[in-house]
């Protein structure tokens, strides 16, 4: 007999930053087409829940009692009950990193609700993240947590081999959350292919030296631009609210040096991502998220960052034979401009790739989603 299956979300993420809103989206989406889900909507906002197109009864608000007194409770009945399975989605998708006091306590705290939802027989998933660099505390927190979840699935092979590193064996290869996002579709037969789309984040990390990263950013556009401005046209955007003051800047620098760069004041959705992208030939940007879904509008996704830093972007894209769309930042800008006319000219074949790529992840992401429901 075929169980009945009931999946529990938090849903919290960075609620601005519309890369989260697409994996936490994408997420969603999947369990949805095994069976129920629940959402902990108490505290969202109204934009986000909207993004996440979510039905009246997948908001645990519209049921009785709190989140967690549903979960429990359901959890208690399928212990009585054959035909129904509950699963738990143990924290958002994203990125772990750090060592601070606050992240190790949340760990430990989160594992005694683990553990009670181990006793009631919930299925638990870890899902769609990366890791690194991780500090010594925080390593040991996160194995104890991971103990007590049956799946423990990281987004690229970097993330990976530091999950068995630091004694987490279970670790299993998931694709990113964005490979199997379906994407709001836009006519692209009628798009016209003619721009370059630039999108940045001020730093990696929030200790980086952000006046350094910024200048050798603007140095390195302004001699790919000078290459670029005869052919294409040229448009900055942003996908995270946070990214405006710096894009804005970006923006305002180039066009004060004489650049005719035009620039999206509103924040890309997911819902307006198809008129920002749909013309696009390129973006070239240091956001992992923005680099994907505009990849879904058959734009190549070009990423700029000091590479061996972002580890989360080197591991997916590595993992994915997309290595060569990598542009190093610390390259000379002879170097980085011969990469990304090589990568432009070459540009037909590559979009054939991503698409054999997605084809693939989306196979891997269904055999893995059927361990969970069916094991």
């Amino acid at each position: 007999m075929e169980k009945t299956v009931t999946t529990y979300f938090q849903g919290n993420t960075q609620f601005e930053n519309t890369g989260d809103v697409l994996i936490n989206k994408s997420l969603i989406e999947l369990f949805r087409t095994h069976g129920n889900v629940v959402i902990n909507d108490e505290k969202l906002p109204g934009f986000y829940k909207e993004a996440l197109n979510l039905a009246s009864h997948e908001k645990s608000s519209s049921n009785k009692g709190s989140f967690y007194k549903q979960l429990f409770q359901k959890a208690w009945a399928s212990l009585f009950k054959k035909g129904q399975k509950v699963i738990m989605v143990a924290g958002p998708p994203g990125h772990i990193f750090g060592n601070s006091n606050k992240k190790i306590r949340k760990n430990m705290e989160y594992t005694a609700f683990l553990i009670a939802l181990q006793l009631l027989r919930v299925k638990i998933v870890r899902m769609g993240f990366s890791m690194g660099p991780i500090g010594k505390k925080q390593a040991v927190s996160e194995r104890i947590r991971a103990w007590f979840t049956h799946h423990y699935w990281v987004r690229d092979s970097i993330s990976l081999s530091l999950a068995h590193e630091i004694g987490i064996p279970k670790a299993r290869f998931f694709p990113d959350l964005a490979w199997t996002y379906h994407a709001n579709g836009v006519d692209l037969s009628q798009a016209q292919k003619e721009e370059i789309i630039f999108s940045f984040r001020d730093a990696i990390y929030k200790d980086d030296d952000g006046q350094r990263y910024k200048n050798a950013l603007v140095e390195r556009l302004m001699f790919i631009i000078d290459h670029l401005k005869d052919r294409y046209k040229l448009k900055i955007t942003y996908q995270v609210l946070g990214d405006y003051a710096f894009c804005k800047e970006l923006h305002e620098t180039l066009r004060a040096k004489g650049y005719e760069v035009d620039f999206e004041e509103a924040q890309i959705t997911l819902e307006t991502a198809g008129r920002a992208y749909q013309n696009g030939v390129a973006i070239i940007t240091n956001r992992l998220h923005g680099a994907l879904l505009a990849a879904k509008y058959d734009v190549l996704p070009l990423v700029l960052s000091d590479i061996d830093k972002h580890l989360k972007i080197k591991g997916i894209y590595h993992d994915a034979g997309l290595h060569d769309l990598l542009l190093e930042a610390s390259d000379t800008n002879e170097a980085i401009l011969e990469k990304v006319l090589t990568l432009l000219e070459n540009r037909t074949q590559i979009m054939e790739q991503l698409a054999q790529i997605e084809q693939r992840y989306h196979a891997l992401t269904m055999d893995s989603m059927a361990k969970v429901l069916n094991g």
